[in-house]
């Protein structure tokens, strides 16, 4: 009885070499003999569950009866027992022979998208994006991501992207690991005084002497009587404030009104970019205490005295 079932185990193993050396010999064979390639570079989409059937029309769709035929064979035979073939979308280059275009399709999706978070950006321009491009709607607050370019595939959910951007974010603070920086301010307070940079500078040289007046005016206990956060303060970031500020805004009672309130916002003011974030960490030390935006210079005016900088804003409005 044992002798019968080893014969028996020893038949199956044969017939099953015998079955793999004959489509080893297929694939060879297909590999030096079927030269079809794409005339054109393409893109296309493999849905989850599409048929080896459906995958082959899809890529030889202006081929031949007999090279579909023979491309479905390969492509079944591959899929069972070499490789899956994959779902996504695939660019597909110019002149890729057969065999090259099943290596891509049973790879993952070579498709990218970019979902960018311009610096700067309020709540209301990153939800009519993520509106325009998903199906989704998710709330991201300021502190969580940075200002970037991510990019994903047309398989990739929205929350895969976000868990993306949030890792980002992280790996850059592990960066600063053991700044001293960190040890007076935590990282939600960094990603404020960050949003307010961002908001208010124009320029790289612009965002570092607004950082070092608004770590100079908290180290004195100053208000920080910033513009951008009493904007913030009216709209919380759902709206374009398409006026100018008057005299009675500065005196809302509100806590990203830093007109009002002593110290920082208890969160940021808008989606910061890594080059701010940069900027700010690197703590650059000034004298200033005060400044505003020259409009014919196109840049702000920097001063180290109240009295400096009423007697540089009054030259200005007269000229003006």
């Amino acid at each position: 009885m044992e002798e019968q079932i080893q014969r028996y185990c020893f038949h199956l193993i044969k017939k099953k070499l015998f079955i793999l050396f004959i489509l080893l010999i297929f694939l060879l064979l297909f590999s030096f003999l079927f030269k079809a390639s794409i005339n054109d570079e393409k893109v296309i989409e493999i849905e989850k569950g599409t048929s080896i059937n459906k995958i082959s029309s899809l890529i030889l769709y202006d081929k031949s009866f007999f090279d579909k035929k023979l491309f479905k064979i390969y492509l079944q035979i591959y899929d069972t027992f070499i490789d899956n073939i994959n779902y996504g979308e695939f660019k597909l280059n110019k002149d890729s022979s057969l065999i090259d275009i099943v290596d891509i399709i049973s790879k993952p999706s070579n498709v990218f998208y970019n979902f960018t978070v311009i610096d700067g950006w309020q709540g209301y321009q990153l939800e009519n994006y993520m509106k325009s491009n998903f199906d989704d709607l998710i709330k991201i607050d300021y502190q969580d991501i940075l200002a970037d370019t991510y990019k994903y595939k047309s398989t990739d959910t929205l929350n895969k992207i976000i868990k993306l951007m949030y890792l980002n974010k992280n790996q850059l603070f592990n960066n600063y690991d053991g700044n001293t920086l960190l040890n007076e301010y935590s990282i939600n307070e960094i990603m404020t005084i960050s949003s307010l940079v961002e908001r208010e500078g124009k320029n790289n040289n612009d965002k570092r002497l607004i950082s070092s007046v608004i770590f100079n005016r908290l180290n004195k206990k100053m208000k920080l009587q910033i513009d951008a956060s009493t904007i913030f303060s009216i709209t919380r970031g759902k709206f374009k404030f398409a006026r100018k500020l008057e005299h009675n805004d500065l005196r809302i009672n509100d806590i990203y009104n830093t007109y009002f309130i002593y110290g920082l916002p208890p969160n940021p003011i808008c989606y910061v970019g890594r080059k701010t974030i940069e900027i700010v960490m690197e703590n650059y030390k000034s004298e200033f205490l005060f400044y505003f935006f020259n409009n014919e210079l196109n840049k702000h005016v920097f001063s180290k005295s109240y009295q400096e900088h009423i007697d540089k804003l009054n030259k200005y409005r007269k000229k003006n």
